[in-house]
């Protein structure tokens, strides 16, 4: 019989444990290492490395065979991924009481930005963590989108330290999968989307939506609330997926009259949006938000209003709301006009609604610049080459993070079905370009990247932002 309990029996064998650990680079002395097999890299393969470097014990999958550790115990354990998770909890214990996931494809991290500024104005001490990094610890917006479950343990045990009751956490559909929440227990759970993206590792849409649903299966505390937005893609798997399991849950949609946007009224600048909630009708108002930018932050109202905050102050807090970092960020203008914008969209549904969001203001022509990253999903560079030519006036491609890939071969796929799309090598030199081509009234959305501040180019981290190099250009 395995295993399970790893710090228990780690005290029973008089063990000296200092943390836990998967990667030897970060390892030190007498924390226990778990030998993880993962889809790049074998952690079996670094046992002695482990050993060398002071683990006090070994952690491997119950299907081990090998017995040539004879220097420090040695645990097996079904479903290590999820043992991880249970140990790292366990051992970097946190009391953060109040805890909030946002999965979906698009619009997680203005979801959880949204909610936790919305807490922010109820006076609750709250923080993120996800794509931008962590708003009050120490994960860098360099991490994964979902920390890997030592160093999400770790974070909610510093934001613990800071008395944060509220932390909200962007659930990506590689974390759900690897297990990294084996833990937790959400008290509100949102789902804002589905589309096509990360079938590189997923491989088909169903175990995408698979690892999205995971959060509600598993994840979400058994008094706790889920929202799902159902005016979205594959929305009849997700219900039969999660009436099946017999979860229950909200739903957000344009033609309810439970929760649900009655209309949009735009008066130059201001956004005025009519919502339904709990079947009551209230009013909330923006200033310069893109539609959808406002659909997100109901999401993140209506999320809120089910674990018990007062919808009527809401709409007093939406006027009030900040943009999201490289989410249709203004850049700058040019003497002309024009306006440049930067935007993270990097999936089909992103940058279409990104450019149909720009059409609504744009009184001139509509550019995009946009690249697909390498060793990603494939199959969305033609889709998102045929999305740029249908919906922007030009359209320029050019590099993103090419990683191990040819770049040239990349931007080759994305153009595979066009007949009037820019092919652009150098993302600098594309950005200079697209700037000088803007003339009176033009739009130009850097797409891609949004927040980030390097380019990765084979195993290396260039410094590169968006944002700064645009203005750069404006300027000149």
């Amino acid at each position: 019989m395995p295993t399970q309990d790893i710090l228990s029996k780690a005290n029973q064998d008089n063990i000296s444990v200092s943390g836990i650990s998967f990667d030897t680079r970060r390892l030190v002395k007498d924390n226990i290492f778990f030998a993880i097999p993962g889809s790049k890299d074998n952690g079996l393969n670094y046992i002695k490395a482990a050993i060398t470097k002071g683990a006090s014990a070994i952690v491997v999958p119950y299907t081990f065979k090998k017995n040539f550790i004879k220097e420090i115990p040695i645990y097996k354990v079904r479903k290590i991924r999820n043992v991880l998770s249970e140990t790292s909890f366990k051992f970097y214990t946190n009391n953060v009481r109040y805890k909030i996931a946002v999965t979906g494809t698009n619009g997680k991290t203005s979801v959880a930005f949204f909610i936790n500024f919305l807490l922010s104005a109820f006076k609750k001490k709250s923080a993120t963590i996800g794509t931008l990094g962590s708003s009050a610890g120490r994960v860098s917006r360099d991490n994964l989108t979902t920390p890997d479950p030592v160093t999400l343990a770790k974070e909610m045990k510093l934001l613990d330290s800071k008395n944060i009751d509220y932390a909200i956490i962007e659930a990506s559909s590689h974390g759900l999968h690897q297990k990294r929440f084996s833990s937790l227990k959400f008290d509100l759970s949102i789902l804002t989307n589905i589309s096509h993206d990360h079938l590189d590792y997923h491989k088909n849409i169903s175990h995408y939506i698979s690892s999205k649903l995971d959060l509600f299966k598993l994840y979400t505390h058994h008094k706790g609330k889920s929202l799902i937005n159902c005016d979205t893609k594959h929305f009849k798997k997700i219900k039969s997926s999660l009436n099946k399991y017999k979860i229950n849950y909200n739903l957000l949609s344009n033609s309810s009259k439970k929760y649900g946007i009655k209309n949009i009224i735009i008066k130059k600048n201001i956004t005025i949006v009519d919502v339904f909630i709990k079947s009551k009708l209230y009013k909330f108002k923006f200033k310069d938000f893109p539609i959808f930018q406002i659909k997100n932050f109901i999401l993140a109202a209506v999320g809120l209003s089910l674990i018990g905050f007062d919808e009527k102050k809401m709409t007093r807090f939406s006027i009030k709301c900040p943009h999201v970092t490289g989410r249709m960020e203004l850049a700058g203008k040019k003497k002309n006009g024009a306006r440049v914008y930067i935007d993270f969209a990097h999936t089909p549904d992103a940058l279409k609604n990104v450019l149909l969001e720009a059409k609504l203001i744009c009184k001139g022509q509509l550019v995009v610049l946009f690249g697909c990253g390498g060793n990603r999903d494939k199959k969305k560079r033609p889709i998102m080459g045929n999305i740029a030519e249908r919906f922007a006036d030009i359209g320029i491609v050019t590099d993103d993070n090419p990683r191990d890939e040819n770049a040239d071969k990349i931007r080759q796929e994305i153009l595979k079905n066009s007949q009037k799309l820019i092919n652009l090598k150098n993302r600098r030199t594309a950005i200079k370009k697209s700037i000088s081509l803007l003339k009176c009234e033009d739009i130009l959305i850097i797409a891609g990247k949004g927040h980030e501040k390097y380019q990765i180019i084979k195993d290396k981290r260039l410094p590169f932002d968006d944002l700064k190099i645009a203005k750069s250009f404006l300027t000149r």
